[in-house]
């Protein structure tokens, strides 16, 4: 699928549910951009275990910080490396892959 085509399921209002969630089949990313941020597509079917495994991580991790007696320092640290880690990961699960019937013109002979 091309980026064009990501656009468009994107900006096709019948993809949206309640305004806020993104439901689209023909969208085969998990994590979609925003302009501010990102969204899940709730159409994949990893969505609901990624956002779950998502919230046991970071619940997880504040959990693991208190337990160790952490003071507000280290309570920030792994809040911040937690927003970084999954800022990370929404990007790199953001990006399509481009489909087999869009691959590069060098195939069919044609050099651009």
């Amino acid at each position: 699928m091309s980026t064009s085509a990501f656009d468009r399921n994107y900006y096709d209002s019948n993809n949206w549910k309640l305004g806020f969630i993104y439901f689209c089949r023909a969208d085969q990313r998990i994590f979609v951009p925003k302009l501010l941020g990102w969204t899940l597509n709730f159409a994949r079917p990893l969505a609901l275990p990624v956002l779950g495994f998502r919230l046991a991580v970071v619940f997880g991790a504040m959990e693991l910080v208190s337990s160790f007696g952490g003071s507000g320092d280290w309570r920030f640290a792994v809040k911040l490396l937690l927003v970084l880690g999954l800022i990370v990961v929404c990007y790199r699960l953001s990006i399509g892959r481009p489909d087999s019937a869009s691959s590069d013109d060098t195939a069919t002979g044609n050099p651009e």
